[in-house]
């Protein structure tokens, strides 16, 4: 019989990353709300070419940037020089600092910019 334990010890399932990329998400949509509203831009004005990159930098720059992170740490978990302990205290360490630098304090912050950047108003 196989230790349960050593199963699949090699083998980790890259599903893991999506921890990371909803994160990263989050973030995204949070940061491109605070980004318009600084902006003080209406949804019909048209914005320089460099505002415009800078503001899908904004949204999708997180989470290609956490993607990355998720793979580098899952290498690390899979070569054996990090165990998993310390993969979720980094997790969590990451999240919480994004989240505090943001000023996001509870759901409904990231609802609030959620329903600012997808609202239908215009």
């Amino acid at each position: 019989m196989t230790d349960g334990n050593d199963e699949n010890k090699d083998e980790i399932n890259d599903d893991i990353d999506v921890i990371w990329w909803l994160l990263g998400v989050i973030t995204g949509v949070v940061l491109t709300a605070k980004y318009i509203q600084f902006l003080g831009v209406a949804r019909d004005e048209n914005l320089p070419l460099s505002q415009g990159i800078l503001m899908l930098v904004c949204m999708f720059g997180p989470t290609i940037f956490l993607g990355w992170v998720a793979g580098r740490l899952r290498e690390e978990v899979q070569r054996g020089r990090m165990p998993w302990e310390v993969y979720w205290t980094v997790l969590s360490g990451i999240a919480a600092s994004i989240f505090t630098f943001l000023g996001v304090t509870g759901i409904d912050d990231i609802l609030k910019a959620g329903d600012f950047l997808f609202s239908s108003d215009g």
